[in-house]
């Protein structure tokens, strides 16, 4: 099936046909995960059928404010840029902004590990890139607007220039019947970039971010993608990077986070916490690492992961890890799990609370520490 859609896109005139090409044969050298596979081994397989590839469809409706996919392809009649921004499809682009595109565009994917981010690179639909000039402060909006129970593969490349500051927020609506996007960011020296995700389940979602010189990179996510995989490089002193996340989880519903911070200059700092809240037979996993390399002195990074069970057929598992190859480096990782404290329970019901109400407030009171970075 998916050899099939691949070879149906073999056009001789597509500007991107090399780097679709690139990303099949990354695609083909990695393969799909095998059941027993480090990274996969929590996600359930049934849940990566791929069905027919989505085609380009014309929806009747008004414009919206921010950057519209409609079933994994970039609209730009629904779609609505204020200046100074430039927000073009990525086979328009390749012409003002080739030389950035081609070089970023082979450099991620001769580095992609991941099957579903490669996937990705062979079979996105329109591409788009966004452009943030220097010096700017703006927030935007990007919308997935699912019309069919087609497979979508939308993928977004923004470039922020220096000083400059981003808050793009998004969400989707309507359901595909697999979507596998990717948004990939480069922060220019001094830029400020904030993500703050709603993406809900049945999605694979791969997103990656260059940091250069004093940038920053926060990304939210406070949805429940069926798989988040994140790597973030501070290849620049004094960049910083913040993951935070929360996934609210019940019935059969899954999620899993894979996040990968690697720290390539000195005096960066990083930071990694996410939580999950598990009802149901849902089931969470957590796998993330910190890589710092030799030249990387100075580096402070940080990751946590907290779960709180709600039923006894809920299941979190997690791996946090560090790799370090630098010797004065500030950093640590950790894992809780537990379920609520009955002692304060008893005492909110002594206040006056119900049973249902005083499990809310404490569930409330774990969320609020990711929940209040989205507001």
């Amino acid at each position: 099936m998916l050899e099939e859609t691949w070879t149906s896109l073999l056009d001789p005139k597509d500007p991107l046909l090399n780097y679709r090409k690139k990303g099949w044969s990354q695609f083909e050298s990695i393969g799909l995960p095998k059941p027993k596979q480090e990274a996969f081994q929590y996600l359930t397989r049934k849940q990566w059928a791929f069905p027919k590839r989505a085609e380009p469809k014309q929806l009747m409706r008004a414009p919206s404010q921010g950057i519209v996919f409609v079933d994994g392809y970039f609209d730009e009649g629904l779609s609505h840029i204020p200046a100074p921004l430039v927000c073009l499809g990525l086979d328009q682009a390749m012409r003002p902004y080739g030389l950035f595109l081609q070089n970023r565009l082979m450099l991620t994917l001769n580095k992609e590990k991941d099957p579903f981010a490669a996937l990705n690179g062979a079979l996105f639909g329109r591409g788009a890139f966004l452009y943030i000039p220097p010096k700017c402060d703006i927030a935007l909006h990007v919308s997935h607007i699912y019309s069919a129970g087609e497979m979508a593969t939308p993928r977004l490349h923004i470039y922020v220039g220096r000083e400059s500051q981003l808050t793009l927020t998004q969400d989707a609506e309507g359901a595909s019947g697999f979507s596998n996007g990717m948004i990939d960011w480069v922060l220019e020296s001094g830029a400020k970039a904030l993500l703050i995700d709603r993406a809900q389940g049945g999605t694979m979602q791969a997103i990656r971010a260059h940091l250069k010189r004093d940038s920053a990179f926060k990304m939210v996510s406070i949805g429940h993608p069926l798989r988040n995989s994140i790597r973030v490089e501070l290849m620049e002193e004094n960049s910083e990077a913040e993951l935070l996340g929360l996934c609210r989880l019940d019935d059969a519903q899954e999620a899993h986070i894979h996040a990968h911070m690697e720290h390539v200059a000195p005096n960066a700092r990083s930071r990694q916490h996410f939580k999950s809240v598990l009802s149901g037979r849902s089931r969470f996993s957590f796998e993330g690492k910190i890589y710092v390399h030799a030249e990387a002195q100075k580096t402070e990074s940080y990751q946590l992961n907290n779960n709180l069970i709600l039923s006894e057929w809920a299941v979190a598992n997690a791996k946090p890890n560090l790799e370090i190859f630098a010797d004065d480096v500030k950093a640590s990782h950790g894992c809780t799990t537990g379920q609520l404290n009955e002692e304060e329970l008893f005492y909110l019901r002594s206040r006056g609370l119900s049973l249902p109400s005083a499990r809310e407030w404490l569930i409330a009171g774990f969320c609020k520490e990711i929940t209040d970075h989205a507001r």
